[in-house]
């Protein structure tokens, strides 16, 4: 019984850790695009496709693992169920 609660508080963990770092994440490329004065040109632009590069995998990472962590936490909250049961 205590594997699958340990089991599940690492899910939990990561869950958090992923939708912190999201945050993060959004934060930092919010505050990039706010300093370069964009839209002043062709440069701003690129610079802009760079930030979105840049940013974007690292959001799309931090989802899939929260959404993993999720995943598995709900199995383990199931997988504890049975063995109750």
């Amino acid at each position: 019984m205590l594997v699958p609660t340990i089991a599940r508080y690492n899910a939990i963990n990561t869950m958090h850790n992923s939708a912190f770092t999201m945050m993060q994440t959004s934060s930092a490329m919010i505050g990039n695009i706010n300093r370069m004065n964009t839209f002043g040109g062709e440069h701003d632009l690129k610079m802009l496709n760079e930030i979105d590069k840049k940013y974007s995998l690292d959001l799309l990472t931090n989802s899939l693992l929260y959404k993993i962590a999720y995943l598995q936490d709900k199995q383990v909250q199931k997988k504890k169920l049975n063995l109750m049961a």
